[in-house]
């Protein structure tokens, strides 16, 4: 029996806004927003007339909030225009800037047209996992919301161990948050407080995770840089931010995945989009 197939394209942060905000107490000096546009708009022309891949994933941090309930949704609702060009099957994780300013995650569920943001979809015979953050408003919204969104609920927790156990085909999962243990050692983001980086319940997680014998990886954004780890047997890809100012020469850099799966087989390749800076 021939072995089933399925082509993705992965991308994460694309942290879009119209200019750049002011006094919303993150740090932006990394992000070039500006480029957020148009390198959507490369993608997206990429993934329809190049690559036509089976199914395309964004891991969440659509906007750079202002940390202002109005301007975020209406940034949420520009960027979501954008992201229905896409011609494939498309899923999104929330991250924590498009949550910062939310008292729940439905106004932007809402957005989406999700009736959930933790959720599984079957395609080619493979088990697409989403998982969703949820919105604690007792936790504070410094850096970026990380405190308020850095966990997965207790439903969704039970969910995920349901969903995983009912599931016989190979299976691949994506979250926003890291959940393989790192030191972030060398992260300009988070080599100073590398668990802002992480899922708060991750060990939570990779207890159900560690019981699916149909995992074949798990992928995360948020941290901004790309790297591959392994923990438990598990294979975790972290992909970096779209518009990540990487080396610190004013250009972003445009990191996607192109992901073939055959079968038990994954392949991850790196790539990188190019505006031609300064032509």
């Amino acid at each position: 029996m021939q072995e089933s197939k399925c082509k993705l394209v992965i991308f994460s942060d694309i942290h879009y806004a119209p200019e750049k905000p002011i006094n919303n107490g993150s740090i932006i000096d990394r992000k070039l927003m500006e480029y957020a546009v148009p390198l959507l708009e490369q993608l997206t022309d990429k993934i329809n007339n190049d690559i036509k891949p089976d199914i395309a994933i964004n891991l969440g941090d659509l906007v750079e909030d202002f940390n202002d309930h109005d301007k975020d949704i209406i940034n949420l609702n520009f960027i979501w225009e954008m992201l229905k060009n896409i011609k494939v099957p498309f899923y999104s994780l929330v991250g924590n800037h498009d949550l910062r300013s939310m008292s729940s995650r439905t106004e932007v569920e809402s957005i989406m047209g999700y009736e959930h943001s933790t959720f599984s979809v079957n395609m080619l015979g493979y088990h697409f996992v989403f998982l969703g953050l949820d919105v604690n408003e007792t936790l504070g919204v410094e850096f970026g919301g990380i405190f308020k969104t850095q966990f997965i609920s207790k439903e969704d927790l039970e969910w995920l161990k349901n969903d995983l156990e009912r599931n016989n085909l190979p299976s691949v999962i994506f979250t926003h948050f890291g959940i393989a243990e790192d030191d972030m050692k060398g992260n300009w983001w988070f080599a100073k407080s590398p668990d802002h980086a992480l899922l708060g319940n991750r060990k939570e997680v990779k207890e159900i995770l560690k019981k699916d014998k149909n995992l074949l990886a798990v992928f995360s954004g948020h941290q901004h840089w790309t790297k591959k780890k392994v923990e438990d047997g598990i294979r975790y890809y972290v992909v970096g931010s779209l518009t990540e100012n990487i080396h610190d020469d004013g250009i972003p850099d445009g990191v996607y995945f192109e992901v073939d799966i055959e079968g038990n087989q994954i392949e991850v390749k790196e790539c990188h989009l190019d505006l031609n800076m300064g032509e």
